[in-house]
């Protein structure tokens, strides 16, 4: 017993001594493959915070391609998201991120895993991408009317670990080509009837000024050189009433050619367009601001894009859902939207001449009869005004101070 306990007294501390030594040298590399390791791990630490590795996943040359890079109004723009992993794993998720301008285009289809968030006006897809293999998404948009010379700016972001890389590009929006007829050519510059219109009226203004007060001042002195017996009286010596109509009915002319235009467009709604079914595709409310003096208000429009079919051709559009534009409380306007869900179907009629034109509602503008209704009345007034000049008709005054001729 007692050679076991002096054994033991003296192992004891040679233990602790070698005990301590491992805890304390050896993470500082004094064993020579203990510093290996500890330098491995610490290079391979260092390499993940850097965020580089030798056998990581690399979406760096991925790309975004467009059919082109001009689109007209109401015209599709397709994108296509190639993601390529030229790395040596797989990540466990990847993310493509597609940002809609939601001032000049909308939605008009996309691949069915891509996720579309309406409120945000993204498109978002998440999953998995092996090593040295690619994967492609389509986006198709659909540019909005009244939208020629924008410049839509399209960005998609790839994120994959710790990195990620932005995809970007630019389509400009062009004026669509209708088909209109050619009435005159002067040089190289084709007239329609819009253009002759606008230069008639142009050429019919001084025309009129210049023709009208003077025939009426020479009806007039005709007029008191045929009866020098009889007393008239002028009511207007300098013609200052005379000019006053003739503005007034040169002024009202444009507003009958639009209420004409309106009669019209209102005529073909239920007589030309022809019915199809139309797809919602995406929808969404616009707003502009407009102010009457120091007054400002909101005008809403509904928006929409569908999808139908003109004949043998499937169209794509997007537009009012409402004839003209839906001014009213914004409630109004997100109660109409609402009546319309995404990818139902809803009966519609489009104009077979320009089959982008769609309408989901048809009716009369009244509203804008109403507001043509005042200049239409000072037209009429203009007009039997200078009628009666160039007519020569006594007026009540001029008949009372006409003496009485015997019989």
């Amino acid at each position: 017993m007692n050679s076991c306990a002096s054994a033991n007294f003296f192992l004891r501390p040679i233990i602790v001594t070698l005990f301590t030594c491992a805890v304390f040298f050896f993470p500082q590399g004094l064993i020579p493959w203990a510093s290996c390791f500890d330098q491995s791990a610490i290079a391979a630490n260092d390499g993940k915070r850097g965020g580089f590795q030798a056998d990581q996943a690399d979406f760096n040359k991925s790309e975004m391609r467009c059919t082109s890079g001009k689109v007209p109004e109401r015209g599709t723009i397709r994108y296509e998201m190639i993601l390529r992993n030229t790395g040596e794993s797989t990540p466990d998720r990847v993310a493509l991120t597609f940002h809609i301008s939601p001032s000049f285009v909308m939605l008009a289809g996309r691949s069915p895993e891509i996720f579309c968030d309406i409120e945000n006006h993204t498109l978002h897809w998440k999953g998995r991408i092996r090593s040295q293999e690619e994967r492609s998404f389509f986006i198709e948009l659909v540019t909005l009317p009244n939208t020629a010379g924008s410049i839509i700016h399209s960005q998609a972001g790839v994120a994959w670990g710790n990195e990620n890389k932005s995809l970007a590009m630019e389509t400009k929006v062009t004026s669509r080509e209708l088909p209109e007829g050619i009435l005159l050519t002067v040089g190289k510059v084709g007239l329609g009837p819009l253009e002759i219109t606008i230069l008639g009226y142009l050429l019919l203004v001084p025309l009129f000024l210049f023709i009208v007060p003077r025939l009426i001042r020479w009806r007039e002195k005709k007029r008191a050189h045929l009866s020098p017996h009889v007393s008239w009286s002028d009511p207007d010596p300098r013609g200052f009433m005379v000019y006053a109509m003739s503005i007034t009915f040169l002024a009202c002319i444009p507003v009958l050619f639009f209420l004409a235009f309106l009669v019209m467009d209102d005529v073909r709604q239920f007589s030309a367009y022809e019915k199809t079914n139309c797809i919602i595709v995406d929808k969404k409310l616009s707003w502009s601001t407009g102010s009457t003096g120091k007054t400002k208000s909101r005008i809403y429009d509904p928006l929409v894009s569908v999808r139908y079919k003109a004949g043998s051709n499937e169209i794509v559009s997007a537009g009012s859902m409402v004839k003209g534009t839906f001014s009213g409380r914004e409630s109004a306007a997100e109660k109409k939207i609402a009546q319309y869900e995404l990818g139902r179907s809803y009966p519609c009629w489009f104009d077979p001449e320009d089959p982008h034109e769609f309408l989901l509602e048809r009716g009369l503008s009244w509203g804008w009869y109403l507001l043509c209704l005042g200049p239409v009345i000072l037209f009429g007034i203009a007009t039997r005004y200078l009628y009666r000049r160039l007519r020569g008709t006594r007026s009540p005054s001029e008949m009372s101070k006409a003496p009485i001729q015997p019989g």
